[in-house]
């Protein structure tokens, strides 16, 4: 049976959101906003557990996020075009493709290169250790790497290799519209994958203890679960380097061999965590104060009765005397 007879959901969605002025805004862009709102939150809220300043977040996502992109650019052209890279070097810088056809050619891991320096030196200037910091932003990692996936299903890009499974997808934009080749829905692959490694993050947080987990937990967890993960979903994508038929014979794709470095320093600090476990934080929140006794207050005094004059409470009332008795 050739992919041609196989059905297909027909995927022929428009890149473009909508325009406002003459100016398109892409489904991609959109996705990528949301995937930033939702991690500067989870960010926010893992350091309002400590004792760090509130600018610290918000001074850390502006890092994170050039490091973002300059190594999401520079990583593609390095990993994926290093052959025309080689030949002409200033493509390295070129980015005219921007002004034309929107922001193309990112690679994920190399994003990934770009956060770690990025925290590496933020973590420097603001003297806060870095397995600390990356603890904290991992959370808003795996939320970016899933909705960056959901633009690139909108976009009809990064797609999957042919298949005849029942949940295939024919991208029109991406084969031709008089192709219908049925192909693996990676970035919908991609997009769970990144929701339940986020799940895992925050079940693995809450299990710890929260503040009580041993440094460098969440850090090690992320680069073990997502990597790991993705090396398996690289095996259901159309490779870009490395033919099909290398792959088909037992080749590593570029996105397999990228994830294996992630997934290794995982596993030792993995190790090193259990053989050295620090605190989560350098500031952690100071321990609530005691509640203090509240002073204990004097019975109301019944309706009718005397009051006692001072100095005299407690003291025995004497008799009269009666005549004739002795003294």
């Amino acid at each position: 049976m050739s992919f041609s007879d196989v059905p297909c959901l027909i995927w022929d969605v428009s890149p473009i959101a909508f325009a406002i002025g003459g100016v398109s805004i892409r489904w991609y862009g959109l996705c990528f906003a949301a995937g930033l709102f939702l991690a500067t939150l989870l960010v926010i809220r893992q350091f309002a557990r400590t004792a760090h300043h509130p600018d610290i977040p918000w001074r850390l996502l502006q890092w994170a996020f050039v490091g973002m992109l300059v190594g999401a650019w520079l990583g593609h052209r390095l990993f994926y075009e290093w052959d025309l890279v080689r030949t002409h070097p200033l493509l390295l810088i070129d980015i005219r493709p921007i002004f034309h056809g929107g922001v193309t050619g990112l690679s994920s891991h190399g994003a990934a290169v770009g956060v770690l320096l990025a925290i590496a030196l933020f973590s420097r200037r603001h003297g806060i250790p870095f397995l600390e910091v990356m603890d904290r932003s991992v959370f808003g990692v795996a939320v970016v790497a899933a909705f960056v996936r959901l633009g690139n299903f909108m976009n009809s890009e990064i797609v999957g290799r042919p298949t005849d499974l029942p949940w295939a997808v024919c991208y029109l934009r991406y084969d031709g519209a008089n192709s219908m080749i049925p192909r693996h829905p990676v970035q919908i692959y991609e997009l769970l994958m990144g929701l339940i490694v986020l799940a895992l993050l925050l079940w693995v947080d809450r299990r710890a203890g929260g503040e009580k987990r041993p440094l460098g937990l969440m850090a090690a967890t992320f680069g073990v679960a997502y990597f790991g993960l993705r090396y398996l979903v690289e095996t259901f994508k159309q490779p870009l380097v490395v033919s099909s038929e290398a792959v088909a014979q037992g080749a590593l794709t570029m996105g397999q061999s990228l994830s294996i470095p992630f997934v290794l320093a995982g596993l030792v600090i993995l190790i090193w965590i259990r053989n050295h476990p620090l605190p989560a934080s350098s500031r952690p929140q100071p321990p609530p104060a005691a509640p203090q006794a509240a002073p204990r207050s004097l019975p109301p005094r019944a309706k009718g009765k005397p009051r006692r004059p001072p100095g005299r409470a407690g003291r025995p009332r004497s008799r009269p005397r009666r005549k004739g008795a002795p003294s």
